[in-house]
């Protein structure tokens, strides 16, 4: 099989599912409703229960020649079982992590408590990052009540930009959404706001720093793009990660001169319920979007072909494509490679 680069990387892969079905019809009852949506979705991931979805993982990463995928915790997924996979399957797996406990049912959390968590699961030397995208405040997806503003959210990105600092490890930004989750402006603001990154940036120019989907979650519309790229541009320590690009987005990306192919990691978000959308005719012609008239996924989307046809149409050289897909993933995160000297930088 002839794969797409030397040294393929998924930088961001859910590895574990959501066993949903009990929590969902348990919400059918007390809505009312006969079906449910994103929004009942929504509103019980947090305390769902997760399952091993490796499996499914490892048949993918064979049937499109990638190599190793970078694991991400989500809403209600488990650090401990990423890194059982991580040492089950260690030339696979590596794992980032986020807070996961220090604020269920703690009436007196403070964003301390989440620094703290983080802080100690670092300190084991297990984890190369933190994501998927910096920790937010505990509770409902759908809102608290009232919203961050800007002074308090960037305060709360610069305590985990020093934990990057201190544990010498990469520190991931959530942009973009996925279109069906009604996520709130009170969960992870700087998902709207890309050029809040300027000032985290300047501030932390030894910590890197990554837009996760850089910009583009889920429809078509590119102003969040745009902001990223921005950002990227102007500091040697952001990137972008776009594995939900289409081609005509890599190559925005590619013609600024201080992004460029240097600047861009691959990672599909495989394992989220994002199917991908096709609109014959439109521009572009194929995206990711959860649209609500079709209801929720229930099948494994395939996530990983689409993305890889995306960055192969690129009329790029083949070290240029060897850097996006997995030399600079290589570097960043210090992985293993059969070989040294694969890469151009």
């Amino acid at each position: 099989m002839r794969k797409a680069a030397r040294f393929v990387v998924d930088t961001h892969v859910h590895s574990q599912r959501h066993a949903a079905g009990a929590a969902l019809k348990e919400r059918m009852k007390e809505t009312g409703k006969s079906d449910i949506d994103y929004s009942d979705l929504n509103a019980t991931m947090g305390g769902l229960e997760t399952y091993d979805n490796s499996p499914r993982l490892l048949y993918d990463m064979e049937c499109y020649g990638v190599d190793m995928c970078i694991l991400q915790p989500a809403f209600g997924m488990s650090n401990e079982l990423n890194i059982e996979l991580v040492e089950k399957y260690p030339d696979k797996f590596v794992a980032f992590c986020n807070a996961r406990n220090s604020g269920k049912d703690n009436p007196d959390w403070t964003f301390k408590d989440t620094v703290d968590e983080i802080d100690a699961m670092l300190a084991t030397g297990k984890y190369c990052g933190i994501g998927e995208g910096a920790p937010s405040r505990p509770g409902p997806r759908t809102g608290q009540g009232r919203s961050y503003n800007m002074s308090e959210r960037m305060d709360e990105l610069r305590l985990i930009c020093d934990l990057g600092r201190k544990h010498n490890v990469a520190v991931t930004v959530h942009t973009g959404t996925a279109g069906g989750y009604p996520i709130t402006h009170t969960f992870w603001p700087e998902d709207w706001h890309p050029y809040w990154i300027h000032d985290i940036a300047a501030e932390y120019p030894d910590v890197t720093i990554i837009f996760a989907h850089g910009g583009m979650q889920g429809g078509h519309m590119t102003d969040l793009v745009d902001q990223c790229i921005l950002v990227t541009s102007n500091y040697n320590n952001v990137y972008l990660e776009t594995g939900l690009y289409w081609t005509d987005l890599y190559y925005k990306a590619l013609k600024y001169p201080n992004v460029g192919p240097e600047k861009l990691i691959w990672g599909t978000d495989w394992g989220a319920s994002q199917p991908i959308q096709t609109r014959l005719g439109n521009d572009p012609q194929t995206f990711s979007m959860q649209v609500h008239s079709q209801g929720i996924v229930r099948h494994q989307v395939d996530v990983m072909g689409w993305a890889l046809r995306q960055v192969e149409r690129l009329d790029i050289s083949q070290d240029d494509m060897n850097l996006i897909l997995g030399g600079n993933a290589v570097r960043l995160f210090k992985l293993k490679t059969p070989f040294t000297r694969l890469f151009r930088l």
